[in-house]
């Protein structure tokens, strides 16, 4: 029986898979040593890095990517929130309070990665 080939780390960049002790995409080139995980969800695309979340903003369709990119150092971030009913992720960021709507098992993944702290 071959083992199993996982290529579940996604580039931020170009979308392509890596393994996840990849420190650069196959394709693209791109440093992935501080990214832990891409999560492809409908109105964005979330990079969770060691020391930040990078949202990756996409048009109404959630076909494609528009341009616009926030990015949350997760030092911080303060007050969060794992919604159950709903699968929303809140924060306060600079005095401000985020809300974050994602697939259900997007957001147990983040919850994994990120749990309660910040940092």
């Amino acid at each position: 029986m071959e083992p199993e080939v996982n290529f579940s780390l996604i580039c931020p960049e170009c979308g392509v898979g890596n393994s996840p002790q990849a420190l650069n995409c196959l394709v693209c080139d791109r440093d992935l040593e501080k990214t832990l995980a891409f999560l492809e969800d409908d109105s964005f695309d979330l990079e969770v890095t060691i020391e930040c979340l990078v949202e990756y903003r996409k048009n109404f369709w959630g076909t494609n990517r528009t341009g616009k990119v926030n990015q949350y150092h997760r030092d911080r971030m303060e007050n969060l929130e794992f919604g159950e009913e709903i699968s929303r992720f809140k924060f306060d960021y600079e005095g401000q309070r985020k809300v974050l709507a994602f697939r259900k098992e997007n957001l147990e993944k983040l919850k994994a990665l990120i749990g309660d702290s910040p940092g």
